[in-house]
Order: structure tokens, then C-alpha cells, then sequence
């Protein structure tokens, strides 16, 4: 519910802050161009303050339609409009700064491409000043108006779990919402954090007896385990006679979830336990990433992929690549290309074999582009085609993952998203014969906390410190 009025609020101002980005526009060019002049007039300030007579007004209205465009975009992609940016004042405050600077950047770069005239740096510095402020002000007012319209909630909560903390401590951060928690019920505290008043039977009681004071509650919040669905549905007879909206929050850390959510099925409420990542438009623009960045690797890099593909030519028979099988998102197979580092048939007798410290089946050459990773360089190209990204959990070849599945809890959850050449496992130095355990923790913490400022930062990671490492080998 108050994440559901959250994201209306955002839609609101999705549209508003165009015309916001509009007004600010106007006020810096007013300003600029007659505000500082008039005061410098008026014995009022430095001599800067007077622009250029020749102040190009039709160049500036041409560029408003495209900071409105620009701003609303980069507001989007920054994640202004997340419904939790409406939790409390500081995340307001930090979004719509950081959103800011954001357009002031991208605006100052495209205009250093437009040389028809040299916009005023005292105009692009009011601009930056006016669009934070004016975003801030316009939430805090529309918080602020909401706050007094709204009528305080009195909440009854079930349950003092892991879940239990997480309602607490979310309805104390939604402050426009005025929503209290006036008791905790559980048959037993566990929360150090959550006092428990009584046991959950007296929920009913609890209910009857507020309403009785002239003090109704409002809203009943179960978070209870799914064991617990006979105690559920018994609380469910008797809430159903009370005036009370009651929300079911099940404890579902407990079953090892990834990507949990709810949607709906033609009206069938849907609880995503295992599930891939959703498909947003910043997954879209993880693509257009990896497109570019794999095209520009590729490109940039060409003449020392054309030496290293010369000398594994030389340095043994066989061919330049070595295509080996392994699994990517959703358990799909692919080819992923690498320089060749062994010799033809190196596993022809033994069969699949992981790689551990000491390896003596690669070539010279070979042994060299595996310390330094040169032999993962072709994998840019499974990039560019879609097979990987350059970010994600590495891929395993089937005959592993065959194994590792069967003891590795949850081994498989990584196949939730498309693998990648680098990942937070392999920066953080769990590659080669290290921990799986580990890797998959890493893995999958990758996975619940992506972002594209994530994979910006393995990136950095892996170019400074994710080459050559003691286990690559």
C-alpha cells in the first residue's frame, strides 16, 4: 500500500520536475540576463555580472525543450523516481543533488560540441543551483501537505521475526505516511530490537478492545513464517469480522529466496521465491554497456590480440581459439572463445579436469596469458554477440556445474543472470581453486544488490587489481 502510493507520488513528479526543470531554466536566465545586470548597475556586484550584449535569446528558448527532455531522462536513469526516494528527507535530498549534477554534466559536455555560441557559465551555474532546489521544495511541500492531510494510523503488528523489524522500521522511515505501531504480538520475542506485548491470540482482543476506547487500529500486519498458515487462517476468521485492513508478510528469508517479489496472474497473487533478476531499463542499458565497451575492448585492443593470436600460432600446432562449453543465464549453454593455452587434445584422456595451482598442461605461452588473464581477452566477443556480459558470475563448463550443484547450496542461483568475463567473486579473489562456497556468496550478493554503478566499480576493480592474481593459473 505505501509503497504502491510512493510510486503515484513519482509519477507525479515524473511529469511535474518537466516543468520544474522548465522554471528553473527561466529563473537563470532572468538572473543572468537582468536580474545581476540590474544589481551591477545599482553599484552591486563585479563587473562579471553584465553578459555580452549580444545575449543569443532565440539560442537559449532552442535549448530549453532539450534540458527538459535531458533532465526528465537523466533524472529516470538515476533512479529519482525509485519509490523508496520517498522514505525520507535525506535520500530526498542526496537523489535530487546527485540527479542535478548528473543533467549540469551532461549538459556541459553537449554544449562543448556546440560552438554556434558560447553559452554563459554564470547561467549554467544558476541553472545547476535552481534544479536541486526546486526538486527538494517541490517534495517537501507534497510530503509535507500529505503529512497534515493524512489522518495518524494506528498499526497492530504479528509477528517480532526478521520480517517483523524490517515493517517497524520501514513505517518509521515512511513519515508522511503518520502510521504507529501501537503492539507487538508474538508467543515468543524474537527481536531484541521489537518489544513484545502479549501472544498473538489476543490479536482479536487486542482489536476489540481499541475499538472500544474510541482508539480503532487500523491496520494488522502478519509476518508470520509460512508454517505457520493453520494459525494464519484461524486469525483470517476472526479479522474477517473486524473493520481492520490486514497485510500478510511472509517470513521468506528463511527458504533461501533470490529476486523475491509479488506480481500478479490475471488477478492470482504471485510470490516470486527464485526468480531472475526483472527486466528493467537499466538491464537495457547494461546491454547497450556491454555492446559498447566489448566493441571498444575489441577495437582498442586489436594489435595486441593479433600479437598474442601470432605467437599461440607459433608456439605449438593447433589452432588460435579454444572454444569451450559452458552455462549462462538460465542453464543455457554457449561457446565461449578463449586464446588457446594447451595443447590439441589435453584432455583427451583425462577427461574435464578444474584447474588447480601448479598446472603443467599449458604451454608456455599458455602458462603466461593465463597469469595474466590475455587468455580470457576473446570472451569480448561472446560479450558483443550477447552470449555474456561483461559483468556477471564467471560460467562453468556442464560437467562441473553437474557436480557442483549437488553440493553447493544454492549453486544454481547464479544462472539467474547472463554470465560475465569479470564479477564481485573473481575481484574479490575467489577464482581458481578457492572456496565455491565463497564464490557463490559473492555471486549472489552480486545479484541482489546489482546496479550499473556496481558493475562500473568491478570493472575499475578488475582493471587495476583482477588480472593477474596468484590463482590465475
Amino acid at each position: 500500500m505505501l509503497q504502491e502510493q510512493s510510486r503515484l507520488f513519482q509519477r507525479i513528479f515524473l511529469f511535474a520536475d518537466l516543468a520544474l526543470v522548465a522554471v528553473a531554466f527561466g529563473l537563470a536566465f532572468v538572473l543572468r540576463f537582468d536580474v545581476l545586470p540590474w544589481l551591477h548597475a545599482h553599484g552591486i556586484g563585479p563587473a562579471w555580472f553584465v553578459p555580452p550584449d549580444d545575449t543569443p535569446v532565440r539560442a537559449y528558448l532552442w535549448l530549453l525543450p532539450w534540458a527538459m527532455l535531458g533532465g526528465s531522462l537523466v533524472f529516470y536513469l538515476s533512479g529519482l523516481y525509485a519509490a523508496e526516494r520517498g522514505l525520507h528527507l535525506f535520500r530526498i535530498v542526496w537523489s535530487a543533488l546527485k540527479a542535478s549534477a548528473m543533467v549540469l554534466l551532461l549538459a556541459a559536455t553537449l554544449l562543448s560540441f556546440y560552438r554556434s555560441f558560447n553559452i554563459s557559465r554564470g547561467f549554467l551555474l544558476l541553472f545547476g543551483l535552481l534544479v536541486p532546489l526546486l526538486l527538494i521544495l517541490a517534495r517537501a511541500m507534497l510530503y509535507g501537505w500529505m503529512r497534515r492531510q493524512r489522518t495518524e494510523r494506528r498499526v497492530l503488528l504479528v509477528g517480532s521475526g526478521r520480517v517483523g523489524e524490517r515493517i517497524a522500521q520501514t513505517l518509521a522511515h515512511y513519515v508522511w505516511a503518520r502510521m504507529e505501531i501501537v503492539a507487538v504480538l508474538d508467543d515468543v520475542p524474537r527481536s531484541t530490537h521489537l518489544p513484545v506485548d502479549g501472544p498473538i491470540d489476543e490479536t482479536l482482543a487486542r482489536l476489540d478492545a481499541a475499538e472500544a476506547a474510541g482508539r480503532p487500529i487500523h491496520d494488522v500486519y502478519l509476518a508470520l513464517p509460512l508454517g505457520a498458515a493453520p494459525r494464519i487462517e484461524a486469525l483470517m476468521e476472526g479479522l474477517s469480522s473486524r473493520t481492520a485492513r490486514v497485510y500478510y508478510v511472509p517470513d521468506l528469508p528463511d527458504l533461501g529466496v533470490l529476486n523475491a517479489r509479488a506480481t500478479d496472474l490475471d488477478g492470482l497473487p504471485v510470490l516470486h521465491l527464485i526468480d531472475e533478476v526483472p527486466r528493467r531499463l537499466t538491464w537495457a542499458l547494461k546491454r547497450v554497456f556491454d555492446v559498447v565497451f566489448s566493441a571498444a575492448v575489441l577495437v582498442l585492443l586489436s594489435p595486441l590480440l593479433l600479437v598474442i593470436a601470432v605467437g599461440v600460432k607459433l608456439s605449438s600446432p593447433g589452432p588460435i581459439f579454444y572454444r569451450q562449453e559452458r552455462v549462462t543465464l538460465g542453464g543455457q549453454r554457449f561457446g565461449m572463445l578463449k586464446f588457446r593455452s594447451m595443447p590439441v587434445n589435453a584432455e583427451a584422456e583425462t577427461g574435464a579436469v578444474w584447474a588447480k595451482p601448479g598446472e603443467q598442461r599449458a604451454t608456455p605461452l599458455g602458462s603466461f596469458l593465463r597469469r595474466t588473464s590475455l587468455d580470457e581477452l576473446p570472451q569480448f566477443w561472446n560479450v558483443f554477440i550477447g552470449q555474456m556480459s561483461v559483468v556477471g558470475p564467471r560460467p562453468e563448463r556442464p560437467v562441473f556445474v553437474d557436480e557442483f550443484r549437488q553440493r553447493v547450496p544454492g549453486y544454481m542461483l547464479k544462472h539467474t543472470v547472463p554470465a560475465g568475463i569479470t564479477g564481485w567473486a573473481q575481484v574479490h579473489g575467489w577464482r581458481g581453486d578457492t572456496s565455491l562456497e565463497k564464490r557463490i556468496e559473492y555471486d549472489l550478493y552480486y545479484i541482489q544488490n546489482w546496479s550499473l554503478k556496481l558493475d562500473f566499480k568491478i570493472v575499475l576493480l578488475t582493471v587495476f587489481k583482477g588480472f593477474v592474481h596468484q590463482n590465475a593459473y
